[in-house]
């Protein structure tokens, strides 16, 4: 649909530079090419765009409707030290302990001067530092949830 909707845009601008006024019908053939190939190019994009958007509204819903002590993002920030000692001590079987090694080396990854892209490359230089913040987070506050579940679930293991 994007791809109809710019043929179509480029062949009104095209005509419209070539032929001028002097097509049959003027300057209307080429004026509704160019609309419709904007029209056509709009709604691909937002139809692209909210097909992108829907997995998130869904992990959005059901996190609002979500109930019990991991729903609560202040409660999972909490839990994290305990989730930590826990899965070191081997008392966490759900998270092995090179999750801990690999969480470690994210942030060590972070606070480092050295990177993959170095910083003064203009908005490439932190995109791996976003990249592999964003991981640590989702994954530290999935594993929290999980480890507030299964406390939840098995209260005398804590």
């Amino acid at each position: 649909m994007i791809l109809f909707g710019g043929l179509l845009l480029v062949a009104g601008v095209v005509l419209a530079v070539v032929g001028g006024g002097d097509v049959a019908g003027g300057w209307l053939l080429p004026g509704g090419l160019i609309a419709g190939g904007l029209g056509v190019l709009v709604a691909g994009v937002v139809a692209r765009v909210r097909r992108r958007i829907a997995p998130v509204r869904a992990v959005a819903r059901a996190h609002r409707t979500a109930t019990g002590p991991e729903a609560n993002p202040l409660r999972r920030a909490r839990a994290v030290p305990g989730m930590l000692g826990a899965t070191w001590r081997g008392r966490n079987p759900a998270l092995p302990r090179y999750q801990l090694l690999l969480w470690g080396l994210a942030l060590v990854y972070l606070v480092s001067p050295v990177d993959v892209l170095p910083e003064f490359l203009p908005l490439l230089g932190i995109t791996d530092d976003i990249g592999v913040g964003a991981w640590l987070l989702t994954s530290v506050y999935a594993e929290s949830g999980n480890y507030l579940a299964q406390r939840a679930d098995h209260p005398d293991e804590s």
